[in-house]
């Protein structure tokens, strides 16, 4: 146990604990003692009354405990004549009035008689008789001794020592705290006083008891948590003496991977008792200036109402108490406005390291995402209280400069009075010039040389609440600004989501459409294959001819002297173009003329579809569309084909005239490298040598219009070190992530506060 190491250190006392015995509920017990005939024992059962009356538990030699989330308890138990005794025993060790009031048992048979023919019987009125006086006692025993004790005599098997003594430890935290809540009524006693006074006389009495009041809630204030503080500064510096000796350790000593990994991760453990020591220390710096300025304050409130009541002249005597009451407050909260800004300087250092070390996983982002508010929000925080500081800071200026010029009042409305001269020599007498001023004059230059570097310090903290005051508008700002930005990327991911999709689609549209395209190109390079094979006779069955669009609309040849184009097959067509990506198809072979009806006769030759797409969109631009004719299977060979190419160039060539004249030489251009009718040729870079007529600034011209050939630059190794080390494994997203949020709150919020535009620290002095 914990009390008992204090025990040993201290001495052979022990603390026990108030009230140890005192029965927070009070029931009504009834008594049930019956003589056991088996052991020849009387059985005490007791019910609580208030419960009804339980069963009675049969087992002998045994008590028992009914289970606690029941509304009652029953207990019994087997005794004998000699376990009655020494229980009355120890009741009369309570009460000696109990001694008188055990009733007298039968005698005990003992011997080698008894063993033999056995105890003699007892009738059952003496059986009766003596159970009833054995509940008598036990309620005398009850109303005499309380029944906490009463119950720990009779049913408890072991006693638990905690549950009567107390730890040393414990019993002084409690005196020191009821030492600082005697100070606290005592000075609440005071001001009640105080509140009730009307005259200046009474005031003046009364404020010297309120600052010793006040003196010894402050002595019983530090006493405790000084108290309070010790074990979290001794956890403290172990730590530290722990980290010292480990790293003395790595650093001198000769130790495998394994004692180096458990030393470290020692340290790590260390370092996190270290931490949580100095956060509890600060957290019970913080309660400490509490108590003090909030007691200091309940002061200084009761003196400016005293202030109210009297005029000036009357309030003259109090004015240096009310001062240094102004001085004290402000210090107190100045100390208080410290603390808290030290504590969340701590959070806001732990919440970073946390940031640094988050690992990948499923909400990581969103982890990511809270801790970035949550310190924004520390920040607002800890500007408030640093603006605190300042205006805490003003106080103290405040009451110093009202000080001060009180003072050089004082100085300048003091009147000085002069011994007369005695006689007319005395007056004509030389004064020493090295006599110094009037040491009047020379403390009110003090004062007033004092008041001017106070004016001076209070210009720069108001220089400094108003930076202050921008940098917490710039974080509001940029913090706003980022939860519109992510709502924004929110946004931004649902709509980039939707067109993602409809880009998908696109694609698979172009694939199919690229297929289709392949297909169309093979199928006419095998014909182109075949014709180069076989150059005689060629034989094209087609079910159906359609015009294609495109060379309709481009494309005029003669009725007489060219056949009518026609289209591959339908199964080797599409009617989507195909994409720029791929390359053009080749142009297909030159069609057959058209064939006769007779052969579309024998042959059995589908005609065109009435409302095939050709020819509504042909009948859309013509007014009396052509029909397209049936096509037959025809016989021609190669020079046939050779002749419908040279024809079907000169139409182009014409066609392409024609545009020339109506298009611009760009669009020319353009529609030759369509045709491929010429080619573009790489032009070579004729360098002329520089004229020596020409001045050097010339030469640089012309130089430039040549252009400058760049050469590679390396970056250094340091530089490549520095970049590593500044963005470690960027393509991570979440490492990207962490990276950002770390360059936002520093920007919210940078490491030093050297940025103060400059502004000094200022040290009061007392």
């Amino acid at each position: 146990m914990s009390f008992m190491m204090e025990d040993s250190v201290e001495s052979d006392w022990v603390a026990v604990r108030p009230n140890v015995f005192d029965e927070k509920e009070r029931h009504k017990f009834i008594f049930i003692v019956a003589w056991n005939e088996i052991e020849g024992n009387p059985t005490k059962r007791k019910d609580d009354i208030s419960t009804l009356v339980k069963s009675v538990i049969k087992t002998l030699g045994s008590w028992d405990i009914s289970d606690s989330s029941r509304e009652g308890y029953s207990w019994a138990g087997l005794f004998s004549f000699q376990d009655v005794r020494a229980a009355h025993v120890q009741l009369c060790a309570v009460n000696s009035d109990l001694e008188p009031c055990l009733p007298p048992f039968p005698e005990e048979p003992v011997g080698m008689w008894t063993v033999l023919f056995g105890a003699p019987e007892v009738s059952q009125r003496e059986t009766d008789a003596l159970c009833y006086q054995l509940q008598v006692y036990l309620g005398h025993a009850l109303d005499t001794c309380g029944w906490k004790i009463l119950a720990q005599v009779l049913f408890t098997e072991s006693d638990d020592s905690e549950e009567y003594y107390e730890s040393l430890s414990e019993l002084r935290q409690k005196g020191y705290e009821d030492a600082l809540q005697r100070a606290k009524k005592r000075l609440q006693e005071l001001l009640e006083r105080h509140r009730a006074m009307e005259s200046m006389v009474e005031l003046l009495q009364v404020y010297p008891e309120e600052d010793e009041a006040y003196g010894e809630l402050l002595e019983a204030t530090t006493q405790l948590y000084h108290y309070l503080l010790q074990p979290f500064r001794d956890m403290r510096e172990l730590a530290m003496l722990r980290r010292q000796q480990i790293k003395i350790s790595l650093e001198t000593e000769r130790l495998g991977p394994r004692r180096v990994e458990g030393l470290r991760r020692e340290d790590e453990e260390w370092t996190r008792k270290a931490h949580a020591a100095v956060l509890s220390i600060q957290d019970l710096t913080v309660k400490f200036f509490e108590t003090t300025a909030r007691a200091q304050k309940a002061v200084y409130e009761r003196m400016r109402v005293d202030q109210r009541k009297f005029g000036k002249s009357t309030w003259a005597a109090a004015v240096d108490r009310m001062e240094r009451l102004q001085y004290a407050v402000s210090k107190e909260t100045l100390q208080l406005m410290r603390a808290k800004e030290i504590c969340l300087e701590q959070r806001k250092h732990g919440l970073k390291e946390e940031m640094q070390s988050l690992q990948e996983g499923e909400d990581a982002m969103q982890r990511l995402d809270q801790m970035e508010a949550l310190y924004y929000e520390l920040q607002l925080q800890l500007y408030d209280i640093q603006a605190e500081v300042l205006r805490c800071e003003e106080l103290l200026l405040n009451a110093q400069l009202t000080s001060l010029r009180r003072q050089i009042t004082e100085r300048q409305d003091e009147v000085v009075y002069y011994d007369a001269y005695e006689s007319p020599d005395a007056m004509r007498r030389v004064e020493d010039p090295s006599a110094s001023l009037p040491p009047l004059r020379d403390k009110l230059s003090q004062l007033q040389q004092r008041t001017r570097q106070l004016e001076a310090r209070r210009g720069r903290i108001t220089a400094k609440k108003a930076y202050l005051k921008t940098k917490k508008e710039i974080c509001i700002i940029n913090h706003n600004q980022k939860i519109q930005q992510r709502q924004g990327m929110k946004d931004d991911q649902t709509h980039q989501a939707l067109q993602q999709r409809g880009e998908e689609q696109e694609e698979e549209e172009e694939r199919s459409n690229a297929r289709m395209s392949l297909d169309r190109s093979r199928t006419l390079d095998r014909l182109r294959s075949f014709k180069q094979r076989f150059p005689g006779q060629v034989t094209l069955k087609s079910s159906r001819l359609r015009m294609p669009e495109t060379l309709a609309a481009s494309v005029q040849t003669d009725t007489v002297d060219l056949p009518e184009l026609f289209a591959p097959p339908s199964d080797a067509c599409g009617h989507q173009t195909i994409p720029s990506s791929a390359p053009p198809p080749p142009p297909p072979p030159p069609p057959p003329p058209p064939p006769s009806l007779d052969d579309l006769s024998s042959e059995g030759v589908e005609w065109a579809h009435p409302t095939s797409p050709v020819r509504q969109s042909k009948a859309g631009s013509d007014s009396e569309p052509l029909p397209l004719a049936p096509f037959s299977p025809r016989f021609f060979d190669s020079s046939q084909l050779q002749t419908a190419r040279k024809k079907l160039k000169k139409t182009a060539m014409l066609d392409s005239s024609q545009w020339r004249r109506a298009s611009s030489p760009m669009d020319e251009v353009l529609n030759s490298l369509k045709r491929g009718s010429f080619h573009l040729r790489k032009a070579e870079l004729r360098v002329l040598a520089p004229d020596p007529d020409d001045d050097e600034s010339n030469n640089i011209l012309a130089q430039i219009r040549q252009g400058v050939r760049l050469k590679k630059v390396r970056t250094r190794p340091e530089q490549q070190r520095h970049t590593k080390g500044l963005f470690p494994h960027s393509t991570d997203a979440l490492t990207r992530s962490i990276h950002e949020a770390l360059r936002r709150i520093k920007e919210a919020s940078p490491e030093s506060e050297s940025e103060d535009e400059g502004l000094p620290c200022t040290d009061w002095e007392n």
